[in-house]
């Protein structure tokens, strides 16, 4: 995991991004805390992009795949950040160079397949654990039909995401054609006595792992890559999110996430925005924790509702009926009244702490920005390092500022190598412009 931050005004665009970085594989885990995850898009425009989630895109570190793609862009500039984004993504989905490996696409299809399966037998191992211990061993069609509501709702999941909008009309066939053994072996592999219907929900699962995007699913294979800055025409910074997983069959799984994309303009003049791990900086801004926020409406929903029936079954002269009419209206009164409290605190957290807090970042210069953004990854950390949580964010913070006089300005920037022993690498970053 990681915390990155954007921190805007009408002026600048701050980056800010931690260095821990989590390997995984069978024989465990490990933290390192060196990873670059801020880059300049363009080593001669204001253009910046970070990077979280997966390290890397079939194999390759995303750093090879932007340095690769800042090189073939030297000076050209484009009037919008969609334009860089739009090229970018563009060049992911035609570069050969760098996507040539046949096994290296096999495996993430394998890879991807094989997760999602064993995520499946996950949860129906830990149902199964729980029926036997709430009522005991299970018969065999019992065991089946569970088997086959799981994925039932599984596949429900994914039948109810739309397919990706850039989908090329013959990918279907494509795909399984040219994987649909894999897709065989992976249910064999996983799911041994089911029947015809799971076996068809599975294979259509399988397909849609490489065509969709379930809400509020980011798997361990998925990127985040936010693209932020100026394009020629831009006079206030923008900033662009997007999930990006894997290339197959000459297709680029991939999706803007809109909840995510903001820019400023003269009606939102103050952004903070958070990607990977969020909760700090949210607790910050609204004055409450998300997590213990969603526990307490939980709760005040569940009391609310224990409250209406208790009261409706101390009236003895109802009949049943009576008490069911009475239960409903009273249930509809009960949501009303709980819609206008959490509106009320939404109200009053807006009024309190966001706006407040807003109104300062719209006048913050530049370096103040910085120091914002800074702060905020830092109190990511510290949390992290007190509580008993996995150290996921930590290291040296990178800071950038994007503007649109002063370009791409590091603030923080670790090496891995001693700059002053290095000069050949300064002397080499704009050769291309000497050669001219």
């Amino acid at each position: 995991m990681t915390a990155e931050v954007a921190v805007m005004n009408k002026q600048a665009i701050a980056l800010a991004a931690d260095s821990a970085v989590t390997f995984r594989d069978e024989m465990g885990q490990k933290i390192f805390t060196s990873a670059s995850k801020i880059f300049t898009l363009s080593k001669y425009q204001p253009v910046g992009v970070m990077v979280y989630g997966s390290a890397s895109i079939m194999g390759i570190p995303w750093e090879t795949v932007i340095k690769t793609y800042r090189d073939q862009l030297k000076q050209k500039a484009f009037k919008t950040i969609s334009n860089y984004a739009e090229d970018f993504i563009c060049f992911l989905t035609t570069e050969k160079l760098l996507f040539a490996e046949q096994e290296e696409e096999e495996r993430y299809v394998r890879i991807s397949i094989y997760s999602y399966f064993a995520l499946i037998v996950n949860e129906i191992d830990e149902k199964l654990k729980q029926i036997i211990k709430s009522e005991g061993e299970q018969k065999t069609e019992e065991v089946k039909k569970i088997i086959s509501q799981i994925i039932q709702s599984h596949f429900d999941r994914w039948e109810g995401a739309d397919l990706l909008s850039q989908i090329p009309p013959d990918f279907v066939d494509t795909l399984k054609k040219k994987y649909g053994k894999l897709m065989q072996e992976a249910k064999e592999r996983f799911f041994a006595d089911i029947s015809n219907d799971s076996s068809s929900q599975l294979t259509e699962i399988a397909l849609s792992l490489f065509m969709k995007y379930p809400e509020g699913m980011f798997s361990s294979g998925t990127s985040g890559v936010v693209i932020a800055g100026f394009g020629t025409e831009d006079m206030f910074p923008i900033l662009l999110s997007f999930s990006i997983d894997g290339k197959v069959c000459g297709f680029l799984k991939y999706k803007k996430d809109e909840d995510q994309s903001t820019k400023i303009n003269f009606e939102n003049d103050a952004i903070i925005i958070p990607f990977a791990q969020r909760e700090m900086v949210a607790t910050f801004m609204t004055g409450v924790d998300p997590s213990y926020q969603i526990a307490i409406e939980k709760d005040l929903q569940q009391l609310f509702a224990s409250y209406l029936q208790t009261l409706v079954d101390g009236i003895d002269k109802l009949s049943k009926q009576e008490k069911k009419e009475l239960q409903l209206k009273l249930e509809t009164i009960s949501n009303e009244i709980f819609s206008e409290y959490t509106n009320g605190l939404n109200e009053h957290r807006n009024r309190f702490y966001v706006n407040p807090i807003m109104r300062v970042v719209q006048m913050l210069p530049k370096d103040e920005l910085a120091a914002m953004a800074e702060s905020l990854i830092n109190l990511t950390s510290f949390k992290r390092r007190v509580s008993m949580d996995e150290e996921t964010v930590g290291g040296p913070i990178d800071v950038a500022v994007i503007s649109k006089g002063d370009g791409f300005i590091w603030i923080k920037r670790k090496h891995y190598f001693e700059p002053g022993l290095n000069q050949q690498f300064f002397a080499n970053y704009y050769e291309e412009v000497k050669k001219r």
